[in-house]
């Protein structure tokens, strides 16, 4: 257990869920705009819809993944050590909400079960970043 640095996987895991929300929220106020007043008003009473632009999902998708890659790198930066590791594990969080999507019914088992595999790799791809990065030249 001393490879893991459970603060530094908590800080990876915030910071992949803030960036996740932060960058995807100018995304939904733009997909309101471009989709029309009709299209606002629909999704003001179902926030389902929104989901069923696929400008949306695609760009939730690609902003998520780059915040994945983001949280693993800030987890493997601050742990210093065993980098790809703890990045893999900055995830968690991910996957916690993941499950809860499931469960409660407002996720696809598919597109989950494929996120539950890539999540891990995205971070450990920010932890190797990390790691490249605080190699000595």
């Amino acid at each position: 257990m001393k490879r893991v640095s459970l603060k530094c996987v908590v800080v990876g895991s915030v910071v992949d869920i803030l960036s996740t929300n932060l960058a995807i929220f100018p995304v939904t106020i733009l997909v309101f705009i471009f989709s029309g007043p009709a299209a606002a008003e629909l999704a003001a009473s179902d926030p389902r819809a929104l989901m069923a632009s696929n400008l949306f999902k695609a760009l939730s998708f690609t902003f998520g993944t780059l915040s994945s890659v983001l949280g693993g790198y800030v987890s493997g930066r601050l742990a210093k050590h065993d980098h790809i590791l703890n990045g893999a594990l900055s995830s968690i969080l991910c996957m916690g909400f993941g499950v809860y999507a499931l469960l409660s019914g407002r996720g696809s088992l598919v597109v989950q079960l494929a996120l539950f595999a890539l999540t891990p790799l995205l971070g450990a791809v920010g932890g190797y970043l990390s790691a490249r990065r605080s190699k000595p030249q």
